[in-house]
């Protein structure tokens, strides 16, 4: 590095842009779980028919998230994201709008067509801007921000819900020329225009200011640029280009990659409860009413995002102290996921609402412990094509929230809340089985196959 030049710090500005989009991310999937009670009184719409739209979104992310994540690598995460961003906050605001049943499921799967390949794009915007050795840390503060995301937007989402339909804000609207018909709306529509108008605000500024390579930003130093490609091999400034036809079949057989996907499919479809049934599960078994819920079931994933970076910062000091890289990682996602397995069993076992909060909490922590860990790994083994890995992973992963809040809701219905805490802890036991056919220290293709150096 240059020792007559401080590194600018570029960088932690582009982590600040992505940390603003996890946090959105989480906060629009969520927000339904917040509104569904009202949601089902004013469409008439029953639990599994809220469960199957809710799937619906989790469906359409997963089979579309390689494809997003192949334009992501083909025509650069500038532009991808940009292009994410903005259709899912059209379809956000657009689910305000929904009249019933149908209209509402096919404006939940266009919202999961609209996002997917945003977690594959910031991947491969980790790989462009931050050294390796600050991935594990970087990958957990994106968790942490995305599991407050869904936190915060049960709350937010609520006191949305309950200052639109205040008496006080009909009043002010109806004397506004051109605002007075938001006084005639429900309030949980109003909710879902205004959660689409923050993303459209975020694309913005991200596609003025964002480059997708670091020597494409002109206040990028030498030096900062140097930290950056420090421990990385030297790639091409040229950021956008297509993975070569033949490495398909090395990313499809890769048996790291695989296997990471189904520790996602186990752990997504026992961690989806938090996205989904969590709400009805305090109304229904520990007898709360939405309103006086809302921050408990928030805490959960408030846990799990200090947990995504504790354990991301973990496991930097693991890998840089430690000569077995498996180990060092792997240790992580198998104790949190065998811990969450263990409070879910517990659950049925409750005799409280704060008995339930508690377990819950350390649930959701304990599978995100090795977040970091594993984004790290799934960054590490993609390498320049970080954007079409983390597709194919979450896109085998996401089928866990796709049919989870279907599966959850016959199980609920048939065989009662115990019932379904246990296949939930059966399914953290399998993800943490999945670490064992992982390889974090091998790409899934050979360096020979990296693009042309300029």
């Amino acid at each position: 590095m240059n020792s007559t030049q401080q590194p600018t710090i570029v960088r932690h500005w582009v982590m600040v842009y992505l940390g603003v989009l996890a946090f959105l991310t989480y906060f629009d999937r969520i927000c339904i779980s917040r509104a569904q009670a009202a949601i089902s009184v004013d469409l008439g719409i029953t639990k599994e028919q809220m469960g199957i739209i809710m799937g619906a979104f989790w469906f359409a992310y997963a089979i579309f998230e390689l494809p997003a994540g192949w334009m992501g690598d083909r025509y650069g995460a500038r532009v991808t994201l940009t292009r994410i961003v903005l259709a899912w906050s059209v379809f956000t605001a657009l689910s305000g709008v929904a009249t019933g049943f149908w209209s509402l499921f096919i404006y939940r799967f266009l919202f999961g067509i609209g996002e997917a390949g945003a977690f594959p794009n910031m991947a491969r915007i980790q790989s462009q801007w931050l050294p390796v050795s600050s991935r594990p840390r970087a990958g957990g503060l994106l968790w942490m921000l995305a599991r407050w995301g869904g936190a915060f937007s049960i709350p937010i989402f609520g006191l949305m819900m309950t200052g639109f339909g205040s008496d006080s804000f009909r009043s002010a609207v109806a004397d506004i020329p051109g605002l007075s018909w938001l006084a005639h709306y429900e309030p949980w529509r109003i909710s879902f225009w205004t959660a689409g108008v923050l993303g459209a605000i975020w694309c913005v500024a991200f596609y003025g200011w964002f480059r997708d390579h670091p020597t494409e930003k002109k206040s990028v130093n030498q030096a900062e640029l140097e930290l950056i490609t420090r421990g990385s091999p030297k790639s091409s400034a040229k950021s956008d280009h297509g993975m070569p036809a033949h490495l398909w079949r090395s990313l499809l057989t890769n048996r790291s990659l695989i296997a990471l996907g189904m520790l996602y499919l186990f752990a997504s479809f026992g961690w989806s409860f938090f996205a989904s049934w969590m709400p009805a599960y305090f109304n229904e078994v520990q007898h709360m009413e939405y309103k006086e819920s809302q921050w408990m079931a928030a805490a959960p994933l408030f846990c799990g995002g200090i947990s995504c970076l504790v354990g991301g910062i973990l496991c930097n000091i693991a890998v840089a102290r430690a000569k077995n890289k498996w180990m060092a990682r792997a240790l992580f996602p198998i104790c949190g996921y065998t811990t969450s397995a263990i409070s879910m069993a517990l659950i049925p076992f409750v005799q409280s609402p704060t008995q339930a909060i508690v377990l819950l909490c350390i649930a959701e922590a304990a599978h995100d412990f090795g977040q970091g860990a594993n984004w790290s790994t799934i960054v590490d083994i993609g390498g320049v094509y970080a954007g079409v890995a983390a597709g194919l992973i979450n896109t085998i992963g996401n089928m866990g929230n796709a049919f989870q809040p279907y599966i959850g809701a016959k199980i609920i219905h048939s065989a009662g809340w115990n019932t379904v805490f246990v296949v939930y802890a059966c399914a953290f036991v399998l993800a943490a089985c999945m670490w064992l056919f992982v390889d974090p220290t091998r790409k899934f293709y050979p360096d020979s196959a990296e693009p042309s150096h300029s």
